[in-house]
């Protein structure tokens, strides 16, 4: 039986790739890959998806142009279009606004707003990423030269959450560092503070007060590294 939701990810970013095919891999939704311009316009029009993720400097023909053929297709209309652009580049942004894309996402991929455009153009529960308790010894701050250092209580895909009495600013930079158990290596990425957990009012009482963080820039070999650790360990913290 054909699934009913298809989505269509065309970037010839790797990464970005592999981490939205995490979030998006079950049993009611078709995910199609392309990774270039002209195979997500064969693919569009051979399977009608009813949201396509374009980057625009896709190879072998530009996000724009791939856009701006399914807008003047009458037969794809039902395929709404978000164009992958650089964030701080008003012309793309033109660009893609002119080609008629419906929404913009934007470079460096944030995760909630992937998934709030796949909630706006499909009738989809999108699951959480899997999340689980792990106590790691976590650096951080917004320059390496000045690294806090605290311990993470959960770890996910998409972030970690960080035990602190003196949690950072909502929507702070940060350079994060981190090692996991058995793992070769240390992680090293670009983060934000996602969310603060205050001692006094918590948003989250089940927690103790800290800050949860998400991964911003984050190689594909730290993403394979964290999958695994995800897969084969459930460490429980000792706060």
């Amino acid at each position: 039986m054909e699934k009913s939701k298809k989505i269509l990810l065309a970037d010839d970013i790797e990464l970005f790739l592999e981490m939205e095919r995490n979030f998006l891999q079950r049993e009611d939704l078709d995910l199609l890959i392309a990774k270039d311009g002209r195979k997500a316009l064969e693919m569009i029009r051979k399977h009608s998806p009813q949201l396509a993720f374009l980057g625009l400097q896709m190879p072998g023909l530009s996000g724009k142009d791939c856009c701006s053929a399914i807008k003047e297709d009458p037969s794809l209309s039902g395929t709404a279009v978000a164009m992958i652009v650089d964030a701080g580049q008003p012309e793309q942004v033109e660009l893609c606004r002119d080609a008629g894309c419906d929404e913009l996402l934007f470079k460096p991929i944030n995760h909630d707003e992937f998934l709030a455009i796949v909630r706006r153009h499909l009738d989809l529960e999108v699951r959480n990423c899997k999340r689980i308790k792990a106590q790691v010894r976590v650096y951080y701050g917004p320059v390496p030269q000045r690294m806090l250092s605290e311990f993470s209580v959960d770890l996910s895909s998409g972030g970690l959450y960080v035990k602190t009495d003196f949690p950072l600013s909502v929507d702070e930079n940060l350079t994060l560092r981190f090692t996991l158990p058995d793992q070769k290596g240390m992680i090293t990425c670009k983060a934000r503070v996602a969310w603060v957990n205050q001692k006094e009012k918590p948003r989250k009482p089940d927690l103790p007060p800290g800050m949860g963080i998400q991964f911003v820039e984050l190689s594909l070999e730290d993403m394979k590294s964290i999958r695994r650790f995800l897969e084969h360990n459930e460490l429980e913290p000792s706060w």
